[in-house]
């Protein structure tokens, strides 16, 4: 599957960017369908000690899911993370 991410592996992160793509052009009648679309699919959430998962969830990056090949320059862009939050978000993530 393609989108604003690149080739993603499942369908939460799918959705997840297509969301994104929406909200950064101004279309959030369209972006809230792709919202519950992501809701729908189960995932498994970050655990409450994620770093930085305020901000994360705040966006949408709330499972282990979301994050599967998210890269830092990604979260530095949609989440407004320095490189330094984004790389161990990043290593955190390798590790769930």
């Amino acid at each position: 599957m393609l989108n604003a991410f690149g080739e993603v592996r499942n369908p939460r992160r799918y959705y997840l960017g297509k969301r994104l793509a929406l909200e950064r052009i101004g279309d959030d009648d369209r972006s809230l369908t792709w919202r519950a679309k992501q809701a729908e699919v189960a995932g498994t959430p970050l655990p409450a000690t994620f770093p930085l998962r305020t901000q994360l969830v705040a966006v949408g990056y709330s499972t282990a899911h979301d994050l599967d090949g998210a890269t830092t320059d990604e979260l530095v862009d949609t989440v407004g993370l320095t490189d330094s939050q984004a790389q161990a978000v990043v290593n955190a993530a390798a590790l769930l």
